[in-house]
């Protein structure tokens, strides 16, 4: 019974600390936005995929709260009800998020291709991938 008491402590301190953590990152994702006007391109792009990187991060570990039968011995109906309701407010709004933004990316690429602009990283790739097959074709000569 102790060991089983001792380990809720545990557990409940490591929330306390999960708890903390999030907290100095809002505080650290707050900071960072109100400089991002005065980013570049790739200081843009860098921060996009860390905040990804945190959202991925907390979604996989309030997947694991859901599997875990202890947790959810703590948490209710209306605590489900009210999480979900966050969730399903959020997903909406990254769905909408990524159809605009693919949309836009499409819509640019045509924009340039049309307008003969094609981006140097693209006629890179080109070259390697014709290097690549005409190293392949001499290896099976």
């Amino acid at each position: 019974m102790a060991s089983d008491v001792s380990r809720l402590v545990a557990q409940l301190n490591s929330l306390s600390e999960w708890i903390e953590m999030q907290k100095a990152a809002i505080e650290t994702f707050r900071e960072i936005n109100s400089s991002v006007e005065e980013a570049d391109r790739l200081t843009l792009v860098l921060l996009i995929r860390k905040a990804f990187d945190h959202i991925m991060k907390t979604v996989r570990e309030f997947d694991k709260w859901l599997e875990n039968p202890l947790v959810l011995s703590y948490i209710d109906r209306e605590m489900l009800k009210e999480v979900w309701s966050s969730v399903f407010r959020l997903l909406i709004e990254l769905l909408e998020l990524d159809v605009k933004h693919t949309a836009m990316v499409r819509d640019n690429a045509i924009k340039m291709l049309k307008a003969g602009k094609i981006p140097p990283v693209i006629m890179e790739l080109r070259r390697t991938r014709m290097e690549e097959e005409a190293r392949e074709g001499l290896r099976r000569l």
